[in-house]
């Protein structure tokens, strides 16, 4: 359930937030199909984490991209990502729409080694802390009683 709630929500939120391009002068920066693609590792990596595996957080990943996929055809009386048009001419919107078409893949990928460094290093963390010797109260070598509020 993780998986398609997430890819839902990184493909649609993804896809409203990838055309916007900022202009510095004459120049496009489709910052928009930047932060669709932050939103959608970041997404991914919830899951996973959330479902504690490497493997759902790979799933979101791939499910998001196939839902770009569907969302790059024209079977929405019109192409929601645009990657391309017959005009010749190179619009920002394009730029925006291959940068997140082709980048889900990486981030993706990003996606899954985030998941699975922060899930081994939780396994290591638990490990230690079973192995380590539970010691009753009050013998620590550590502890110091404090100063008797009664007397």
């Amino acid at each position: 359930m993780a998986v398609v709630l997430g890819a839902l929500a990184a493909g649609i939120l993804g896809t409203s937030l990838h055309a916007q391009v900022l202009y510095a002068g004459d120049t496009p920066l489709p910052l928009g199909a930047v932060g669709a693609l932050v939103f959608s590792a970041a997404v991914a990596v919830f899951a996973g984490l959330w479902a504690r595996s490497v493997a759902v957080s790979a799933a979101t990943g791939v499910l998001t991209y196939v839902l770009l996929g569907a969302f790059s055809l024209d079977v929405f009386s019109g192409p929601l990502i645009v990657t391309g048009t017959s005009s010749g001419l190179d619009l920002a919107v394009v730029t925006a729409g291959l940068i997140w078409l082709f980048g889900q893949s990486l981030a993706t990928v990003a996606a899954v080694l985030v998941t699975a460094v922060v899930l081994r290093r939780e396994a290591r963390f638990e490990r230690a802390a079973a192995e380590s010797p539970v010691l009753p109260y009050g013998t620590d070598p550590g502890y110091r009683p404090g100063p008797d509020p009664l007397g």
